[in-house]
């Protein structure tokens, strides 16, 4: 039994389906009659719906295996990556290890191997998968080792290892310079990354200007997807440096771009920044409505990471409007998801929140916990900008205790932005 027909027919009757439910929305009953009889031959494209259909992979209708089969395999996964389906991805990229591929075209399976990986959460495989991609990659193709490069880049990034990641993106922006007609979504995708991990490690004014080039090239690129999200950047980083006004029309600009386009937890997120820019100029009610709406509809999405972010600011101003038993609760909720997504820096501000509230109802010796786990995770991270907080939030603790000598150590290395001596405070005061 060697014929596509009777393969087909084999596996049609083994799940149990009719002609007519196999062929439905993709041919017609008589055409899936005529392929199982070798009176036609569907297209690779067609072929690989009927095998997904049948639970097949596409190598058991094609023994042949025709030049086009490692294209279509190929486009099949990304797809699949796009449709957040990760795994099926994989399964589809296993189907061409053993197919004949140019050295351009193994690199290629290989990123978007790592992609989907990383979609997993499996990123110390993925990271490997893509520096073997790099590795491959002929040096006379500059676009795919941008691409490459980009992912790595991308990976590092939610690994928090900001500084590796800036790396990884630097190579990805050398490779697109000297690229005759390189992608300029690529390019937004890339300056946007850069920015990000400038951020996190507190260089705002950096990160604002990798913003800026970020938009002009997601403009090129008329990808809305592109823009809203360099609008978003663009709207923290605006934040950060004290530019509320421009911030808050950043922000505007990009719910407005994303929720036309239904990404609906992008969108989300960004009423987490609306609500920071009206805290950051003093409106807290403001932001208290906003944060608490994208809680709810974050719980609603069960999206981890924002219920982290939401309830970590919640918890704050419960902090702040002396709500200590709240934030004890909206802290611990927010540690516990940002955990789930492996934010880490979420929760570990999380985590400095819980311990100001948890000194406040006297259980001091949780408090120092919490700062410490805190303190030693932001360490870990070299996470400046927030190591500078927490620091800053713990010397109020040891003021408030009497501890000033402590305190004004914590403070010092805040204003300096030198942790070097971090471990040592934090073993002299077990």
């Amino acid at each position: 039994m060697n014929s596509v027909g009777e393969r087909l027919r084999e596996a049609r009757l083994a799940r149990g389906l009719t002609q007519e439910q196999l062929a439905r929305g993709l041919a017609t009953k008589g055409f899936i009659s005529q392929v199982e009889r070798n009176h036609a031959t569907p297209s690779l494209p067609k072929l690989r719906v009927i095998a997904e259909r049948l639970g097949q992979p596409l190598s058991f209708f094609v023994t042949d295996r025709p030049p086009q089969l490692l294209t279509l395999l190929r486009k099949s996964a990304q797809l699949a990556v796009r449709a957040e389906d990760p795994a099926h991805a994989l399964d589809i990229l296993a189907e061409a290890t053993d197919l004949p591929a140019t050295a351009n075209e193994r690199a290629d399976l290989q990123r978007i191997r790592g992609i989907a990986l990383s979609e997993l959460r499996r990123n110390p495989e993925a990271l490997s998968t893509l520096q073997d991609a790099a590795a491959t990659a002929p040096i006379d193709d500059a676009e795919l080792n941008a691409a490459i490069y980009s992912e790595i880049g991308t990976v590092l990034q939610i690994e928090e290892r900001f500084n590796a990641a800036i790396e990884a993106n630097r190579r990805a922006l050398d490779w697109l310079d000297r690229c005759r007609h390189a992608d300029p979504a690529l390019r937004a995708r890339v300056l946007t990354n850069l920015g990000s991990s400038s951020f996190r490690l507190g260089q705002h004014a950096e990160a604002m200007a990798y913003f800026v080039r970020a938009l002009d090239a997601a403009t090129d690129a008329e990808s809305l997807l592109r823009i809203a999200n360099a609008h978003m950047a663009l709207g923290v980083a605006a934040r950060a440096v004290g530019e509320l006004d421009r911030a808050i029309e950043h922000c505007n600009r990009a719910l407005e771009l994303h929720s036309r386009i239904h990404h609906e937890r992008t969108a989300n997120r960004i009423l987490n920044n609306l609500g920071d820019v009206h805290y950051a100029a003093g409106r807290k009610r403001q932001a208290a409505a906003f944060q608490r709406r994208c809680l709810e509809r974050a719980r609603e999405l069960h999206d981890d990471f924002e219920i982290g972010v939401a309830a970590g600011a919640l918890a704050r101003y419960a902090l702040e409007d002396g709500k200590f038993g709240d934030a004890l609760v909206l802290a611990r909720e927010s540690q516990q998801a940002a955990g789930r997504s492996g934010d880490h820096l979420h929760q570990a501000i999380a985590a400095a929140v819980e311990g100001a509230a948890a000194d406040r109802l006297g259980r001091r010796r949780l408090a120092n916990q919490r700062f410490t786990q805190a303190l030693q995770i932001l360490f870990e991270r070299s996470a400046a900008g927030e190591l500078a907080e927490v620091c800053t939030m713990y010397a109020d603790v040891l003021r408030r205790r009497g501890q000033d000598d402590r305190a004004f150590a914590f403070m010092r290395m805040a204003a300096e932005r030198d942790f070097r001596k971090l471990a040592a405070l934090l073993k002299t005061g077990r």
